[in-house]
């Protein structure tokens, strides 16, 4: 599901859709006429990085929360 091109979308944390291993960007900017969002993100070697993405190939990073198991209680 992509992201919206609007003003609310700045700063938050995204992803390259069709990447297996995106790096999670921050949205620095973003051009609505031509629903074009601009990001931000460090590399590997922790080298500044900035790119250019059509929304369509964004979406929004959700961080996966561990899930608990449940405890049996004994009888």
């Amino acid at each position: 599901m992509s992201v919206r091109a609007t003003g609310r979308l700045i700063g938050d944390i995204v992803i390259v859709t069709e990447l297996a291993k995106s790096p999670q960007m921050v949205v620095k900017g973003i051009d609505e006429e031509t629903k074009l969002i601009t990001t931000v993100w460090f590399s590997n070697d922790n080298a500044y990085q900035e790119g250019i993405f059509p929304a369509s190939a964004l979406d929004r990073f959700e961080e996966k929360k561990p899930v608990a198991k449940k405890k049996t209680a004994k009888k």
